[in-house]
């Protein structure tokens, strides 16, 4: 994070990412993540009726291609996006539960 950072620190400041809340603090390596899945996020397929669909692989590999993610640095940055987002479908499907 930090090396990519050094090359591409514009990269970093061009979409500003919503600041995370107290509790969401880790590591610095976690922020990318992060912050690839509040790009990610809104690319999927929503129902008619509410739920979410997880985003798409095609989502996932055309910002991988974008900022030349390739190889196994892929496999983990889908994965691990793929993980932040199946916790973001558990806690909306809590909140939907909750509220019928």
């Amino acid at each position: 994070m930090t090396k990519l950072r050094a090359v591409e620190p514009e990269a970093f400041a061009a979409v500003p990412a919503p600041a995370p809340p107290s509790e969401a603090d880790g590591p610095e390596w976690y922020a990318y993540y992060i912050r690839a899945w509040q790009f990610l996020r809104y690319d999927r397929q929503y129902g008619a009726f509410g739920g979410e669909s997880p985003i798409s692989f095609q989502a996932i590999d055309i910002y991988a291609r974008r900022y030349s993610i390739e190889g196994i640095a892929f496999d983990v940055f889908r994965a691990l996006v793929s993980a932040v987002d199946a916790e973001w479908l558990n806690h909306v499907a809590e909140i939907q539960n909750s509220k019928s």
